[in-house]
């Protein structure tokens, strides 16, 4: 605007034409009329310099003339600094290592003031190196949200997923939309990939989602035991990528934008998941059609011409999804799944455990390590799986097999019950000698003797060894006739006491 002011007054213009035809204030024209006399711009003394230069330069900024005191005890460790901005030091770790106080404020002015910020940002910044595949080596796989879908019948939102896999060398692009992101989604989806890539890629590259890993780690992630049952079925090796490293699995990755926007011409009609799975296979199959950018050949060409053949084959038997399922063991030593419940070993209790089922086996894992198999309970009236070694020594005795009770049997049903009376009323403590004793008296009577003496006991609700035994020496004399004189000769003792037929003729 000042070339433009001083342009028209030297063609002639006035101060009022000047200020009319540029639609500028009064006081810059004149301010400016003036600056352009003082450097003789408008008397002839001195022509107007070519464009871009400016006509008037710019007054000196007083700030820089006067140096802060900060200023002169950091300018002593410039190059101190500088070396350790370029080995990517942090500004504020270098402020924390200064040999001299100053304030942070000051601190970074004097790094935008000598133009050092520049040199740490370029430092800290990490360069990643290409990430090259061979055909048929990695199948890259990830998670990502497409949209949300609002059900008109009920009016709640739910989101649509998009589970994408690209293969690493020829970038073919495969998509799977579903409605969760669970573990047997998640290989259902892996299994549908595989059959359209009619092979199987010698590893599956994914990041750390509770699908694939339990838990995430730099070195050494502890894997899903789902995921590597399924990757040992199809023969395929796992890579479980470190935490927060997007970068290394970029060629996915780049994708989710670029499926996002193959969608958004559907636009915002819901006609169900089917019709969205056929129209976003029609817009892959143009998208693999196409030549890719970087390696400069169509995705399909590439695919059908080098990574078919070192695909591996399929497996001859369909893989069986498996049910995921993770929860803390009881106290009682079993771990609940579809409302049955399981054991396991009695060291684990109270510690968290996966379990994975088909439709015949239940299997249970700590830490990814197998701990128990058991079959599967089908059966609507059992509701408890626990195996003989699990259980506690007097839960076992308590059996239809134990010891005790095949002993007892042979001899008579009434010598089981007493048995097993015996066994529940020790509360977790078994008292051999009795069992022992009463189960030895074969050695002496008859089994039936036994067997009609400890109905005896039961009647009387005694189990103990001495009174089956004094039972047992009666002899011939029955229970109610040994009674019948008991009660004979407590009477006689009570000779001071009235027979009961006196106070019935005294209520007549």
């Amino acid at each position: 605007m000042e070339r433009k002011i001083v342009e028209s007054f030297l063609m002639g213009r006035g101060f009022n034409a000047t200020c009319k035809l540029l639609g500028v204030g009064r006081n810059r024209v004149s301010h400016i009329r003036e600056r352009a006399r003082e450097y003789g711009y408008l008397d002839g003394r001195k022509a107007i310099p070519p464009y871009p230069e400016a006509l008037f330069p710019d007054p000196k900024d007083g700030r820089c003339i006067k140096r802060s005191e900060t200023d002169e005890q950091l300018q002593k460790y410039k190059q101190w600094i500088t070396e350790r901005l370029e080995s990517g030091w942090h500004p504020v770790t270098i402020l924390e290592e200064l040999c001299v106080s100053v304030g942070r404020s000051s601190f970074y002015r004097f790094l935008h003031r000598h133009n050092l910020v520049e040199v740490g940002e370029n430092a800290r910044r990490r360069i990643i190196p290409e990430i090259i595949h061979t055909p048929g080596e990695a199948l890259i796989v990830d998670w990502g949200k497409l949209r949300d879908v609002l059900n008109p019948e009920t009016g709640k939102k739910r989101t649509l997923w998009m589970f994408l896999g690209v293969m690493g060398y020829s970038r073919y692009l495969i998509v799977q939309l579903v409605w969760s992101n669970d573990v047997p989604t998640t290989l259902s989806s892996l299994e549908e990939m595989m059959k359209e890539l009619g092979g199987v890629p010698t590893r599956i590259t994914s990041d750390n989602a509770k699908c694939f890993a339990l838990k995430a780690c730099k070195y050494e992630p502890l894997l899903n035991p789902a995921y590597e049952r399924f990757a040992s079925h199809y023969g395929t090796q796992i890579e479980c990528l470190p935490p927060r490293s997007p970068e290394l699995k970029g060629k996915v990755e780049r994708m989710m934008p670029f499926v996002r926007r193959l969608y958004e011409a559907h636009g915002d009609q819901w006609y169900g998941i089917e019709e969205s799975q056929r129209y976003i296979n029609k817009k892959i199959v143009i998208a693999n059609e196409r030549i890719h950018a970087t390696t400069r050949t169509k995705p399909i060409d590439l695919f059908l011409e080098k990574e078919t053949m070192a695909l591996k084959p399929l497996p001859a038997v369909a893989y069986e999804v498996e049910q995921f399922h993770e929860g803390k063991i009881r106290q009682d030593g079993h771990i609940r799944f579809d409302n049955k419940y399981y054991s396991v070993e009695e060291k684990y209790t109270g510690k968290r455990a996966v379990v994975i089922a088909n439709s015949k086996q239940v299997s249970i894992y700590h830490e990814g390590k197998l701990v128990e198999v058991h079959d599967r309970i089908t059966s609507s009236y059992k509701s408890k799986s626990t195996k003989p070694c699990h259980m506690k020594p007097w839960e076992r005795e308590l059996e239809n097999d134990s010891y005790y009770r095949e002993r007892a049997a042979k001899i008579g049903p009434y010598v089981e019950e007493v048995i097993i009376n015996l066994l529940i009323k020790g509360n977790g403590f078994i008292d051999t000698r009795k069992i022992w004793g009463i189960l030895s008296l074969d050695k002496k009577y008859s089994f039936l003797k036994i067997n009609d003496t400890c109905k005896k006991a039961l009647s009387i609700n005694s189990y103990s060894y001495r009174t089956i035994l004094n039972l047992l020496e009666l002899g011939g004399e029955t229970f109610e006739q040994k009674e019948c004189e008991r009660r004979k000769s407590n009477d006689m003792s009570l000779k001071f006491v009235r027979p009961i037929k006196e106070y019935q003729q005294l209520l007549n």
